[in-house]
Formats: C-alpha cells, sequence, structure tokens
C-alpha cells in the first residue's frame, strides 16, 4: 500500500454493489436488489447518527492527531471531509443525547429529521423523566414544519440565534449564545486599538 493511498484512501461505493447483482438468475438478481435497497436506505436514513458516532469517537480519542491533523477542527476542514463545524456537532450531540442518553432505538431516531431533533434537544433537556421526553419527542415529531418551529420558540422563549451587544460600561463587545442551539467557540477578550 502506498503511504498517500493509506491517509487518502480510494473509497468505491459500487464495489460490493456490482458483485452482489452481478448473478445471471433474474430472480436471485431481484431479492438481491431488495436487500441492499433496504440496508442502504436504513443506513441512509440514520446516516447522521452514524456520521455523529464516528466524529465523537474523532473527537474524544483525539484519534485525528494520528492522521496529522493538529486539532479537530481542521480534520472536520479536511479536503476529503470539508465538514462545517455546525453540521459535524449537530450530528455528535444529536448521537449523544438521543443514542448514548436516551438509549433510543436508532433506527427510529434515524428515521427523523436532524434539525428537528437538534432543535427538541434543549427543550428535552429540562424534562427529568425520560418517559416524558419520549412522549414529547412523539408530540413535537407529529407536528407540521411551521407548528414545530412556533412550539420550539414557544418553549425555548428564544429562536436560537446568538445576540451581539455593546456595553459602554466596560467599553466592550458581547456576544450571548445558548450553548444548547449555537456552537460558538470562546477565543478570550479580544481587544482592538483604535
Amino acid at each position: 500500500m502506498n503511504f498517500l493511498d493509506r491517509y487518502n484512501p480510494n473509497v468505491d461505493v459500487f464495489n460490493g454493489v456490482n458483485k452482489a447483482l452481478d448473478v445471471p438468475e433474474k430472480h436471485e438478481k431481484a431479492f438481491k436488489a431488495w436487500e441492499m435497497l433496504l440496508s442502504v436506505k436504513k443506513i441512509h436514513d440514520s446516516s447522521f447518527l452514524i456520521i455523529g458516532c464516528i466524529l465523537k469517537t474523532v473527537r474524544d480519542d483525539k484519534l485525528y492527531l494520528n492522521l496529522d491533523y493538529d486539532n479537530f477542527s481542521q480534520f472536520l476542514a479536511s479536503e476529503e471531509l470539508g465538514f462545517s463545524r455546525e453540521k459535524a456537532y449537530m450530528c455528535i450531540k444529536t448521537y449523544e443525547y438521543y443514542i448514548e442518553y436516551l438509549e433510543l432505538d436508532p433506527e427510529h431516531v434515524g428515521k427523523m429529521n436532524i434539525s428537528r431533533l437538534s432543535m427538541m434537544v434543549p427543550i428535552l433537556k429540562k424534562i427529568k423523566d425520560k418517559t416524558q421526553v419520549i412522549k414529547t419527542i412523539g408530540e413535537l415529531s407529529q407536528l407540521r414544519h411551521g407548528d414545530f418551529v412556533s412550539a420550539i420558540i414557544k418553549k425555548t422563549d428564544r429562536k436560537g440565534k446568538p445576540t451581539c451587544y455593546w456595553s459602554n460600561e466596560l467599553n466592550k463587545w458581547f456576544i450571548g449564545y445558548h450553548p444548547d442551539t449555537c456552537h460558538l467557540v470562546n477565543y478570550g477578550d479580544y481587544e482592538k486599538e483604535l
């Protein structure tokens, strides 16, 4: 194996598909195709959970260091992955909360929209009883999009966007954000001479 191939593997997504569907009998080919479609659909529906699980492992175990990246953000921004920090953390937090903490069935969670799941987390974290959490997930997931967004705003009493304001008293800008819905990195105090 070439040294560069180790760090930039050639991934052929059709390798297994072409081999499995290369059967002479149509009856067998039809069932192989059906079986593969069901399998790929399950993976597709749950891909954000799989991505969250893998990214969490890479982040927590600092595996990016073994791939010659200085930090997790640099790993996410690599040419091959190209994940935005926001998307990556949305997948990680969704996986952590719904699969690790609530221990819900990944197949069931995978059928829900990741944006909805992410928006529900701040509301659900306030509920202490896991049975009530599951009931609330059921209620919110049945709502149409507009009604869902309205319910989230009403229950959180915020839209999740960061706020920025100037303090005359301290002569500094301040950024306020909600850690459950925003993913900002604190770089400390920044002062610019005018």
